[in-house]
């Protein structure tokens, strides 16, 4: 059952929550209306660049739970859109 919490997803993502100053920031997936709330980030350039958009952006974005209970994101990339 772990194993399934560490796959990536690929999720359309609206910003619902711009980034604050700790790195985190909350997002809803458009699909689903599922919140995610990102507090890691693969790369500094990554954090970077999701810091830069404001609420109601909509990116593609891969996410990968972190650990095993609990709400929290590690964004691991942006992906290409689904359009």
């Amino acid at each position: 059952m772990s194993g399934a919490r560490q796959q990536r997803a690929v999720e359309l993502v609206t910003v619902r929550k711009e980034m604050n100053a700790h790195g985190a920031m909350t997002v809803e997936a458009v699909d689903s209306n599922a919140t995610r709330h990102i507090a890691e980030y693969e790369t500094s350039q990554l954090q970077s660049t999701l810091q830069q958009l404001p609420a109601g952006a909509s990116v593609p974005l891969e996410l990968r739970p972190v650990g095993t209970r609990g709400n929290v994101w590690r964004a691991t990339g942006l992906a290409r859109s689904r359009q």
